[in-house]
């Protein structure tokens, strides 16, 4: 099943109303970009909320780990970021640093 079909199909309606509800506390409690972000991406500043969909520092729903690389669309945490933050960490996976024995 391609990306597509997964974004389309299935949990689509209740990933949305997550991302509604992730937007809608951004506003209120004043989340920064990246907050709560279990692999630390994110810049940590201000997200205004009312700038346009297409705006590079609008606000976007981020999953932790990208649908791309196996996460699931609506199984994991949403994470508040700029479109342009979002944009930077694409599908990238977190790293794991193995110290050198």
């Amino acid at each position: 099943m391609g990306n597509a079909s997964i974004r389309n199909g299935k949990g689509h309606r209740a990933y949305r109303r997550k991302q509604a509800a992730l937007k809608r506390r951004t506003r209120v409690e004043d989340l920064p970009c990246g907050y709560g972000s279990p692999s630390g991406w994110g810049c940590g500043k201000h997200i205004d909320t009312d700038l346009p969909d297409t705006h590079r520092m609008s606000f976007t729903a981020d999953h932790d780990e990208a649908i791309d690389n196996g996460g699931s669309l609506v199984g994991q945490v949403l994470v508040p970021m700029h479109r342009s933050c979002n944009s930077r960490k694409s599908n990238h996976a977190a790293t794991e640093i193995w110290a050198a024995t």
